[in-house]
């Protein structure tokens, strides 16, 4: 009964997050995940390793599969955010040293040779070399931004599938704590007809 009662202490954060709108500090997954893990250790040294019935079986099979899907799931979203977020802001480096190459390249002055008409052939030449290399420079950067914009993608693709997952481990939830009613049920009326 108590890990059943600090399992459910777990729906609160749910609660507050979807119906009432509070996020970040003002509901703190922490004590989400503290009464998704404490709960269910009590559940585990509830049950003695003796599984009796079926409800019970999958009572404690769906219990780890709502434990796993949150560990994993809060890991990996974690990760993914993390990620997600070095990898835009490199990428607004990227593009800001892009700018600054393409500002540098159009204001580019070649100065011009003796007579003030044709530069020589010397500067000429330097001045391509310099040039060349701003366009490698500017060309490697174009790969970089790409690369990292096909990347930012991929991630945001799979953060919009995390979204999905919070949802199965929502209902996976909803499906635990239905079989957790139909187990005490289940046990005080088998256990109150044994009685009498």
């Amino acid at each position: 009964m108590a890990g059943t009662l600090i399992m459910s202490l777990a729906l609160v954060y749910p609660f507050k997050k979807r119906v009432l709108g509070k996020r970040g500090r003002q509901n703190p997954l922490n004590r989400h995940i503290a009464y998704g893990l404490i709960g269910p250790s009590l559940v585990i040294v509830h049950s003695a390793h003796s599984l009796a019935s079926i409800i019970a079986i999958l009572t404690f099979l769906s219990m780890l599969i709502v434990v796993l899907s949150g560990v994993v799931g809060r890991f990996l979203f974690r990760k993914i955010n993390r990620t997600l977020k070095t990898q835009k802001n490199d990428l607004q480096v990227l593009k800001t040293r892009l700018n600054e190459q393409k500002r540098a390249l159009m204001n580019c002055n070649f100065s011009l040779g003796e007579g003030g008409d044709e530069p020589s052939a010397l500067q000429s030449e330097q001045a391509d070399l310099e040039t060349q290399d701003r366009c490698k420079e500017l060309l490697n950067l174009l790969y970089s931004i790409s690369e990292l914009e096909y990347s930012v993608a991929a991630f945001n693709r799979t953060q919009a599938l995390f979204s999905r997952w919070t949802r199965i481990h929502y209902y996976l939830a909803l499906f635990l704590f239905s079989l957790i009613t139909v187990h005490i049920l289940a046990n005080l009326y088998y256990g109150l007809r044994w009685a009498l």
